[in-house]
């Protein structure tokens, strides 16, 4: 190190005299004296100038250098405490480097060395070089810094949402998880999936958004909506935005509208067909969304009108689905738009699909289901022309052709589900190789309305967690609503009962209130039968129920070797179904171990265990 300094000073020793010559008189007259002694002592006590300066500089460094990462954290819990970082972090920074710079001055007396080497400018200069130097060198941890805070909010965000009642739904499978070890269901009394969730949105629906790559035909729809609810043609703006997370449907992508003019601010859903070609046509998209159009624009509307007709208030019939403002399908053109009211607005929750649905909410859904039935059975004797219309066959056999990817992804995972038993279980083990077997026949014949006659109503097809939202009053679920009416169906009652109750709950669930809840749903549909003007025993008597769920009860054990995997599974964890379908495409092949490699094991075994032991213990299977 002392040659280095020694170098540095014979090299810098003519450009210092030149300054000291232009800013100091005494010295300038000591040069012209030519006195040689003097300027021997100048150039001594130059280069002792030189040497502590660099000192100095190096002192200051160091001091800089151990305070930055104190003041980094403390920026950091400053940005914690409160939410206003950038601004503290550029106000304060200046002050914090020059009272360092300050103190690490005074420790090295480098007062009386700029004094008595008559540098006090240069120094001064050299100095504030020092304070900005580590300023701009640093732009990167602080961007750095930044992320780092922005990941510490991240974390606990999520953390602030369960102390105020909005359950993540890792939260919630910590509670599904204490659940299963505790041998409890009622594992909350109401655990809500968060809008916020810690899913993160599709990627292909971000990057539509963002490249501005949404299908025209939803901007069309959209602005036909806006005039119709009173918008000024050419003075409104419509944005768009992500409407749901992965994993919350198969078949389409939701996006949310933002319809703003002047104050005037409103927000819909917009669903549309997967964006992705191959999953369109692999999940046969547009023909569902067909049958869903028909639902919204003809089916539930003459279901409303009906019971309207007929005396029935809204608290006492079926009225419990989404406000659609938009409903068209083209098959040809491949285009589909619906425009739903956005339910969430409405303090609108959705059961945390990772947890078994409890007592109250399952209450609250049979007795809606029963309601929907009984208008049907009232509606085919009453109006047996318009109910023509209503016998729509099911979709799940155009969806899972044979040699179809759907058609093979069943059995494997009905597979699957056989080997959740136990070795000793063989009674079990046994049908359930049956079922499979026989997967395609069996299939037809629960979803064919003709074998249910006459018995056979229009069924909402897709019952589970997702398609339902709740709304809540002290607590406690006290309205319902069904969403995605897009496999809607004329088929046994059953189908859907059968459907919610093996998919939704568990085996404990059942072994306490299964006939409770038959009873609670054959008692709404059979009230709402007689104020449609009808006796219940002679529409639809109670022995015909049991009749109809030994002989269409298996439904819900096909449902729930597709459903059971995926309400064990973090929606982060589904597979993209995007990229799935681009594989098969480009390969024929698929990966069908994703469904249950991701699930949480424990539960999956024992939920869909459960299902298969009941089914068999009921008569169903």
């Amino acid at each position: 190190m002392a040659g280095e300094h020694n170098t540095k000073s014979g090299a810098e020793q003519p450009v210092v005299s030149e300054r000291a010559t232009a800013t100091t008189p005494s010295e300038a007259s000591v040069e012209k004296s030519s006195d040689a002694v003097d300027t021997a002592v100048e150039i001594v006590e130059q280069k002792k100038v030189d040497q502590q300066q660099e000192t100095v500089q190096e002192l200051i460094a160091d001091v800089v250098e151990e305070e930055k990462p104190e003041q980094q954290q403390e920026t950091v819990q400053d940005h914690v405490r409160e939410e206003n970082i950038a601004e503290v972090v550029e106000e304060e920074k200046p002050e914090q480097q020059q009272e360092t710079v300050q103190d690490a001055l005074r420790e090295a007396s480098v007062e009386k060395v700029l004094v008595d080497g008559g540098m006090m400018e240069e120094t001064s200069a050299a100095v504030q070089e020092i304070v900005e130097e580590p300023h701009h060198e640093d732009s990167t941890d602080v961007s750095v810094k930044e992320e780092s805070i922005a990941d510490v909010s991240a974390v606990a965000e999520p953390t602030e949402a369960v102390e105020n009642n909005v359950t993540t739904e890792q939260a919630n499978s910590e509670l599904e998880k204490s659940a299963l070890i505790n041998g409890e269901t009622d594992v909350a009394e109401h655990p809500v999936a968060s809008e916020e969730s810690s899913t993160a949105p599709p990627v292909v629906a971000d990057a539509a958004i963002s490249s501005g790559e949404l299908p025209q035909h939803l901007y069309n729809a959209m602005e036909q909506v806006a005039i119709e609810l009173g918008f000024t043609a050419g003075k409104f703006k419509i944005e768009f935005d992500v409407g749901s997370n992965k994993g919350d449907g198969f078949v389409g992508q939701m996006f949310k509208a933002l319809l703003q003019e002047d104050d005037r601010r409103e927000v819909y859903l917009c669903k549309i067909p997967p964006l992705n070609e191959a999953r369109r046509q692999q999940f046969k998209s547009m023909t569902i969304f067909s049958r869903e159009t028909l639902a919204y624009k003809s089916l539930l509307p003459l279901i409303f009108t009906y019971q309207q007709e007929k005396g029935i208030s809204r608290e006492d019939g079926f009225f419990n689905v989404p406000k659609c403002y938009y409903a068209e399908c083209d098959e040809s053109t491949e285009q589909s738009v619906i425009i739903m009211e956005d339910l969430r607005l409405k303090d609108y929750r959705m059961w945390n699909k990772l947890v078994p649905v409890n007592y109250e909410h399952v209450r609250l859904t049979m007795q809606q289901l029963g309601r929907l039935h009984a208008v049907s059975l009232a509606m085919k004797r009453d109006r047996p022309v318009d109910f023509e219309q209503f016998k729509v066959p099911d979709l799940l056999e155009v969806m899972m052709p044979e040699g179809s990817p759907i058609e093979t992804m069943m059995i494997k995972m009905l597979t699957d589900a056989k080997e959740t038993l136990e070795p000793h279980e063989t009674k079990e083990r046994t049908k359930m190789q049956k079922l499979i077997d026989n997967m395609q026949q069996e299939m037809k014949s629960c979803t064919d309305g003709a074998l249910a006659e006459p018995y056979a109503v229009l069924g909402h097809g897709d019952c589970w967690v997702n398609n339902f939202m709740f709304h809540y009053k002290n607590g406690a679920p006290e309205h319902v609503i069904l969403l995605d009416w897009q496999v809607t169906r004329y088929v046994s009652p059953v189908t859907d009962l059968s459907y919610f109750i093996f998919c939704c709950t568990d085996g404990e669930f059942r072994r306490r209130h299964y006939d409770e809840m038959m009873s609670i749903y054959y008692n709404s549909l059979a009230t709402l039968l007689e104020k449609l003007g009808h006796n219940p025993q002679e529409v639809f008597p109670r022995t015909a129920l049991m009749r109809q769920l030994r002989r269409f009860g298996r439904f819900g054990i096909l449902m729930a070797i597709f459903l059971v995997p995926m309400l064990c599974t973090r929606n982060e964890d589904l597979p993209d179904l995007d990229e799935a379908a681009e594989k098969y495409r480009e390969t024929n092949e698929m990966s069908f171990n994703a469904m249950t490699m991701n699930a949480n094991q424990r539960a999956y075994r024992e939920r869909m265990s459960s299902v298969i032991r009941d089914m068999v213990q009921y008569g169903y299977l």
